[in-house]
C-alpha cells in the first residue's frame, strides 16, 4: 500500500515546522505506508535496521529481552512519533532491542538511505532530522534521570504525565516493566493511591 493522506498528515505538519513544502513530494514518493497488526514486531533484537518508522496510528513498545525470558520495556511510541532502533540503523549493526505493536497500527516506512540522501542535499531536511534527534535525546536523558533519582511512585506519576491515557490501553505488567518494578509492586502503589 503506497499512502493515504490522513496517515501522512501528522508528519507533514512536523515537517512544515522546519522544511520547505516543495521538498515534501520527494519524501512521499519514496516512502510507504504499512499496516502492522497487534503483536507484530517491526524490529526484533538481532535484526539489521534499514528503516525509521513514523507511527501515524497505534502504539509500540521498545523492549529488551534477556536470556532468562524477562522483558524490560525501555519506552513506548505512539502516534505521532518516530520509532526505530536508531543506533542499529546509523551504525549498520543488529538491534539490541525489539519493537512490537501493542495495538493495530500504521507506520510510514522511511528508508535510512533516503534520510541520508535528503539531509545531505537539503538544509531543510537537515533541520527536520536534527529536531527529531534532539527530541529523542531529551526523552532518553529524562528517562535515565528518572530511573536513577526517582522512586517508583514518582516514576508512575511522570509516566501518567508523559503518556496520558496509556494506562488504560496496555496491561499493567507493561507499565511495571517500564517503571523498573514488579507488577505486584505497581499494584500496591496503585491501590495505595486509590485509598
Amino acid at each position: 500500500m503506497k499512502r493515504c493522506e490522513e496517515h501522512y498528515e501528522p508528519i507533514r505538519k512536523l515537517f512544515e515546522l522546519c522544511a520547505e513544502p516543495e521538498e515534501w513530494d520527494v519524501f512521499v514518493e519514496r516512502t510507504q505506508l504499512k499496516r502492522i497488526s497487534q503483536g507484530t514486531h517491526l524490529v526484533r533484537a538481532g535484526d539489521g535496521v534499514k528503516h525509521a518508522y513514523f507511527c501515524s496510528v497505534g502504539l509500540f513498545r521498545l523492549y529488551y529481552a534477556l536470556d532468562d525470558g524477562k522483558e524490560y520495556n525501555k519506552s513506548f511510541s505512539r502516534a505521532p512519533d518516530f520509532v526505530t532502533s536508531y543506533g542499529a540503523m546509523i551504525r549498520g549493526t543488529p538491534s539490541y532491542f525489539s519493537i512490537q505493536a501493542l495495538e493495530d497500527s500504521a507506520v510510514i516506512e522511511v528508508p535510512y538511505a533516503l534520510l541520508r540522501e535528503l539531509t545531505d542535499r537539503s538544509h531543510s531536511w537537515e533541520r527536520f532530522v536534527r529536531h527529531s534527534v534532539e527530541q529523542l535525546y531529551l526523552k532518553k536523558e529524562e528517562r535515565e534521570r528518572q530511573l536513577l533519582y526517582l522512586d517508583a511512585e514518582e516514576r508512575l506519576r511522570l509516566f501518567r504525565d508523559k503518556y496520558p491515557g496509556l494506562e488504560n490501553r496496555i496491561p499493567q505488567y507493561h507499565i511495571a516493566s517500564y517503571l523498573g518494578i514488579s507488577p505486584v509492586s505497581l499494584s500496591r502503589i496503585v491501590n495505595r493511591q486509590r485509598n
